[in-house]
This record gives C-alpha cells, structure tokens and sequence, in this order.
C-alpha cells in the first residue's frame, strides 16, 4: 500500500477537520491532501520519477509534512537529514543518496550554499520558507501547480524513506524503509480516522527520527489533528498541550525531565493528556518514578530502532500503575518500570547468543527480531546489511535478557560489551546500580585498556544538582552491591554526559573525552 493513501482516505473521511497545526499555519485534511497533490505536480514537473530521491535540510514545519507525502506518491524516495548532524555528514549524506531535489530551511541555507560546490547530483533545490538565492520558493510551487491526482504504481519493496542514523561511530548508515514496512507499522497501531472520534498528536522530536517520522504516518492514518513544534523546548511543549487540548505525544527522556522540572509544569492545564510514549534513549528510573507521580495520563515506554521501523517493545499504561499497591505486588510492578515491556503483536523478539542459538528466559544475549516491518538493507553497504540481518532475523546491537513473562530488559549495547579477564560485563547493569544512589543523576560506564585484565570498568558518574560525590564513595557503593569484577575501577565525576540530539549518550565521544585508565 502506498503510504499516501492514508492521508487520502483520512481526507475523504474528516475533510473539514484540523490535520496540521504548526505556528499560525492551521490546514485541514483537504487542505493539506491538495497541497500535497500540487507539490507532487510540481515535483514532477521538474522531472522527479519514481525512485528518484528527495532529501529535506530543515527544522519540523507543515511544509516537511508536506514534502513526504509528496515523495510517496511520486514513488520517490524521502531522505530526512538530521539538521544537527556535522558538515562532513551532510555532504556524505547527500552523496550517498545521490539526491535529487533537495528541500532548504531558510535556518540551513548558508550551510547548504557552502557544500552546494560537492554536491553534484542535486539537480534542484527549493527553499521551504524563503526565496533563497538560486533557490526555488517553496510556497510559488505550491501555488502554481495543479492539484491533478497522481497514480503512481509501487511495489511493497520499494524504498519510502531513507532514513540516516545518528552516527554516534561513525558516518551515518542509511537505513531503507518500504511502502510495507512503514505500513505495517501504521497498521499494527492505529485505527483510521472516523469522524465521531478525534485526538490530537503532538510531535516533538525531529521528523529525521524514526519516531517522528511515524508519529506523522499514524497521525494522519488515525484522523488525528498533527501539533507540530518546530524544535522541542519544554516551555513550548507545555503551552503546546494546553493550548491545542494534546491528547498524545512521544518524547524521549531528557525532554520529559526537562518538562516536569520546568517552572511552568504545576501551572499547566495538562488534562488533555491520554497518553504520553517515552523512548529514543534509556528512561532512568528515578524519572520515570516521578512521571508516574507526576502525571495522570497514561504513560508508555516504547523500544526500537530505525532498522526495525520503531516500536518492537512497549511497557503499557497497566505496567506504570502503581496506585494502591503494597508489597510484592508492588516491588515487581518497580521492577518492571526498569524494563521496555513485552513486544508487539507482529514481531517476534528473541535473545541469541553468538553462535545464534534462541536463549531461555533469563540468559543474556543480543536482542534480535524478525518481522514485516524489518528494514529491507542499508543503502549501498551489503556487508553490513549481511552482518544485521541473519536469516531473516535482524541483530540489533543491544544486549538483554527477557523475564518468564516475557518483559525485555535491555543491559546494553554488544559493541559496550566489557571483556574482563574474559568475563563478560554489560554497562547498563553497573549504571542502574550507580544512578540509585541518592546523590547522583546519572552515569555511564565505558571500558579501558589494563596491562592484567585486558579491559577495567570506568564509570563516569553525574551527581544531582547541588551535590558532591567522590569517585572512591562511588567505587565502594558499587562493590556492595555488584560482583567485584564488574565494580568500576576507575570513576570520573563529571558535570554532564555527552549526547546527540535525542538523547542518547554517545559513548564513542565518552571514550575519547575519559577512555584513559584513570580517576580523569
């Protein structure tokens, strides 16, 4: 199925009803589906055919809405490109897809003017909000194009987007999304839209995630009105949800901490709220206690990757309610709070260990999984294609093991994998025993060279706001409580971690900030 279709049904069923809001640009589904026909009509004016690819350099906007659906039903192949992402990302990027049409925010026009001389495959390149020089105006194409319906043929294989990841070690992989993938994905997780029923999605984090990309997908599937913020900040994800009556939203941790510690957050009218899906990154235990506290809609911890078109796991609003619980009701309740869930309906998740045998419960081994909505390669790598996906099975990279009643819990990354003295040591499961500590707000751990062992823990410790720990009170905290070879042998306190733009602690950049066998 052709992923515009669901904007077209969703147009037909609830014409009249708000599906963007995006500052002052307020557009119904008719309005958007015929805006979305005349781009396309432009788009093919100027010579995009199926398979050709469009790539966007820009903030989140209606326009960047606009532009994907466009793509699909032009059989064309959408490339969102991360605006944060370094320079020499971008132009390996670009090239690499060979891009076609680029789409420019005017916030990113100098940067594209100066790799314009490299990129030699962009045949046009169009300004979303603004006449850039030598740059086609966005809203002039729009406007002087037909909104003629368009009836492209597309396989189920063909590429829908091209998607990069975040290159946390090294250049971006491209990952392929098909019609079927993402349309598995919407499928299995939204009802279309009906005109007695009508919610409203909030979209946070950059349309270059997986996760916003398929926020928009299942939103317009779903006859959802689509809250738009250009670029996340707590303060306007707050007046956001009061002022448009949000009822859903995803964000990843560090924003959700953002939101409850802001000045605003016990001021805000956030009764609207159904649900709120967290992800992206690892919650801390501490904030996600204090979600559940905090506030009274339902919360959702969701766990996947780009490769796996999202969501493979998702611990439910039942497994965050805690209210009127005691003992060991309670205590596993907790315990759970420290897992991703259970997987989904149409995925299969299991544990293997290198030889790619299924582990049992409670053995720790990668995570891998099989399913429709399983990336069909990386674009122009096959060895790494080859080397994720293994008999149908893709090899995430994480490491974890799942309980008898099949709740995942991730302990961390295979390549983060410590090899001591040639015992096996797991980050996540030092970090969680380091991050319960009354004083400290968070820690990554990271292995370094040692002339006996091979490799020694390293912890890099975050205290709380206001407080002091030292790095020998952190070390005797965690030989309490772990096996001694996995206590850390040398802990840095620090005053933040590095991360990328959604959160996730770049370990690569930690290695070479701390990677030396020392208290530095």
């Amino acid at each position: 199925m052709n992923t515009a279709e669901f904007l077209q049904i969703s147009s037909m069923t609830v014409p009249d009803r708000e599906a963007i809001v995006c500052g002052e640009t307020r557009r119904t589904f008719a309005e958007l589906y015929d805006r979305v026909l005349r781009l396309a009509n432009a788009l093919q004016g100027l010579g995009v055919e199926r398979g050709r690819r469009i790539a966007v350099m820009g903030m989140n906007s209606a326009e960047y809405v606009e532009v994907y659906y466009a793509c699909s039903k032009l059989g064309a192949t959408f490339v969102p490109l991360n605006y944060r992402a370094k320079t020499e990302e971008l132009d390996y990027m670009i090239n690499t897809a060979e891009t076609d049409v680029l789409f420019v925010g005017e916030r990113y026009a100098p940067l594209v003017e100066q790799l314009r001389p490299q990129l030699k495959s962009v045949r046009r390149y169009v300004g979303i909000d603004g006449a850039a020089a030598g740059m086609l105006p966005y809203a002039q194409l729009v406007a002087e194009a037909p909104n003629d319906e368009i009836f492209v043929d597309v396989d189920d294989d063909d590429a829908n987007v091209l998607m990069y990841t975040s290159g946390t070690t090294a250049m971006p992989k491209g990952v392929v999304l098909t019609y079927l993938t993402l349309t598995s994905y919407v499928v299995n997780t939204m009802e279309p839209a009906t005109p007695d029923k009508h919610e409203v999605t909030l979209l946070s984090v950059p349309i270059a995630h997986v996760a916003g990309l398929t926020a928009i997908i299942s939103s317009m599937w779903g006859g959802r009105t689509l809250v738009v913020l250009p670029q996340f900040s707590e303060g306007a994800w707050l007046q956001a949800v009061e002022q448009e009556r949000v009822t859903h939203s995803f964000i990843v941790p560090t924003m959700l901490k953002r939101v409850m510690e802001h000045q605003d957050f016990s001021k805000t009218d956030l009764s609207s709220l159904k649900l709120i899906a967290y992800g992206a990154a690892p919650m801390p235990y501490e904030v996600v206690r204090k979600a559940v506290e905090v506030f009274d809609c339902g919360l959702m911890n969701a766990y996947g990757q780009t490769e796996s078109t999202s969501t493979l796991t998702y611990l439910g609003p039942e497994d965050h309610d805690i209210k009127g619980l005691t003992g060991e009701a309670l205590e596993q309740k907790l315990h759970r709070l420290r897992s991703v869930g259970r997987p989904m309906d149409d995925v299969a998740v299991v544990l293997m260990n290198d030889h790619g045998e299924i582990l049992a419960p409670g053995q720790e081994g990668e995570i891998c999984v099989a399913g429709a909505r399983v990336m069909k390669e990386y674009f122009k790598q096959a060895d790494a294609t080859s080397e994720a996906i293994v008999e149908g099975w893709l090899h995430t990279g994480d490491v974890g093991y799942m309980d008898e009643d099949n709740y995942l819990f991730i302990t961390g990354r295979k390549k983060d994998l410590i090899i001591r003295g040639g015992e096996n040591i797991s980050p996540g499961e030092i970090e969680a025993v380091l991050e319960s500590h009354p004083r400290v707000e968070e820690a990554a751990v990271i292995g370094v060279p040692d002339a006996h062992w091979g490799e020694v823990v390293k912890a890099i410790v975050v205290p709380k706001p206001g407080e002091r720990v030292a790095p020998e009170e952190m070390r005797e905290y965690a030989k309490a409580r772990l096996a001694s070879y996995k206590a850390p042998e040398y802990v840095t306190i620090a005053p933040e971690l590095p991360r990328n733009a959604l959160g996730k602690i770049l370990k690569t950049e930690l290695r070479k900030l701390y990677g030396t066998p020392s208290n530095n």
